[in-house]
């Protein structure tokens, strides 16, 4: 293999060229998106070489022998079920190159192995066997157990607002993230999984807070308490308001945020890539914005701070500094 082959790809370059490939997977592409993909193609030799290394890793997938894995490769290429955080995984495992073609622990394959799942921008409402509520925030994944000792929900990725039914019987409520388990009774929490740490909320009621390597008593948390631990510990216990979370209505509610975090939050309910100029990282964003449409977000954001929008494609956007 010549150094080109074997030269690793900036994940970033990467992304880039998941997008171009979702982008010319659409019915009707446009001359002028046909232009620009060959100018980025032309742009930097290491835009081809992760051109061709895409193209490569999307035969692969299509050609992928193991049944569960083939209706996998198909759906993660096409445009209207991709996800954000598949394309990541997908970027990434093809600039990783060769080494990185087992996918069994992938995050993508939790997704489409879950039980329950919900889509991009999806807010999903469930009511399970024992009439419990739950509502699975934008891209997220859950399994459901229920056996004589418990009843176990295991949050796979992303977030969710539970509620317990009064009709519920004895049997506790556990819930394990990848860092530990929550056991609650009749609680009204928020449970969001980050990579380094877990989130809860307690809005109603009381629940347990067991790290998965912590050998002490686990800690209780009250409505109105919110603590984020890993499997080491809980780092930290504070107030927070008890009433259920703004995304549970469709909302996102920003008091003096940094831009940069908006966006990342923003950019949870929408596919593709948003980010802003790094000088504009520090700029703060206040306001209520319904989660249904993003691109009025991201419009709104920009007037109020008189910034630019800037479409390198439909799926990959950054904020810059509006020029004079």
């Amino acid at each position: 293999m010549n150094g080109q082959g074997s030269a690793s790809i900036p994940g970033e370059v990467a992304e880039q060229a998941m997008h171009w490939h979702l982008e010319l997977q659409e019915p009707t592409v446009s001359a002028a998106t046909l232009a620009a993909w060959m100018s980025w193609r032309q742009a930097h030799p290491l835009h081809e070489h992760a051109w061709q290394r895409t193209q490569v890793f999307a035969q692969r997938m299509q050609d992928m022998r193991s049944p569960g894995q083939r209706p996998l490769a198909n759906a993660a290429l096409r445009q209207q079920p991709s996800r954000r955080t598949a394309l990541k995984q997908l970027s990434l495992l093809m600039a990783a190159g060769a080494g990185a073609w087992y996918l069994k622990d992938a995050a993508l394959v939790q997704d489409w192995r879950a039980d329950y799942h919900s889509r991009i921008g999806e807010q999903r409402r469930l009511t399970l066997a024992d009439g419990t509520q739950v509502q699975l925030n934008t891209d997220s994944a859950l399994d459901v157990a229920f056996d004589h000792q418990a009843r176990r929900l295991r949050l796979l990725r992303g977030e969710m607002l539970i509620s317990r039914s009064p009709r519920a019987d004895s049997r506790p409520l556990w819930v394990d993230t990848v860092h530990g388990r929550l056991a609650s009774t009749l609680a009204q929490f928020n449970v969001r999984q980050h990579a380094e740490l877990t989130q809860v909320s307690v809005y109603q009621g009381s629940l347990s807070v067991q790290p998965a390597l912590q050998p002490h008593p686990p800690l209780l948390l009250s409505a109105g308490e919110q603590a984020s631990f890993n499997r080491q510990g809980v780092l930290d216990r504070q107030p927070v308001p008890p009433v259920a979370p703004a995304w549970s209505q469709g909302m996102l509610v920003a008091q003096g945020q940094r831009l940069a975090a908006f966006l990342d939050d923003v950019s949870r309910y929408r596919r593709g890539h948003l980010a802003c100029d790094p000088a504009l990282a520090d700029l703060r964003v206040s306001g209520t914005f319904p989660l249904d449409n993003t691109e009025k977000i991201i419009a709104a954001v920009a007037d109020t701070l008189q910034l630019d929008v800037q479409h390198f494609t439909r799926y990959w956007v950054t904020l810059k500094p509006r020029m004079a």
